[in-house]
């Protein structure tokens, strides 16, 4: 069993994005993996690298479908995204600087939030997009 299992209940129905999350999901996944198999220091520095990567990608390509379809949260949903990107990349700067860093603490953290980010705020995206197109 994976540390983070993707489910239906996370499906926003919107294809690009549902891809986008579960992709985020396996980052989530490898990061842990990494982690929690107490891999060296550059096994975890690229699953954080590639993590930071895949969140930037994720966050703009879902900022551009909010602009397509004038979504009129998209001011605040994207400062959600700019404090999650500060804080991964605040954690990969402390690891890349070895300074002492709880790894577990911040996979637990990304799970969170990404599953109450995707619920919560997301499907309200995809509402909304919905309603749009009919």
């Amino acid at each position: 069993m994976a540390f983070f299992e993707w489910t239906d209940n996370l499906a926003i129905g919107v294809e690009l994005i549902d891809s986008q999350h579960k992709k985020l999901v396996i980052a989530i996944n490898d990061f842990y993996g990494a982690v929690h198999k107490g891999d060296d220091e550059a096994a975890v520095r690229k699953a954080v690298g590639h993590l930071v990567y895949y969140v930037k990608t994720h966050f703009s390509d879902e900022e551009e479908l909010m602009e397509k379809y004038n979504y009129p949260h998209l001011a605040h949903h994207r400062k959600m995204h700019e404090m999650l990107t500060e804080k991964v990349a605040q954690y990969a700067d402390k690891l890349k600087k070895k300074q002492k860093i709880l790894s577990l603490d911040m996979a637990i953290f990304l799970k969170g939030w990404l599953e109450n980010h995707i619920t919560e705020t997301d499907n309200r995206i995809a509402d909304f997009i919905k309603n749009q197109k009919n």
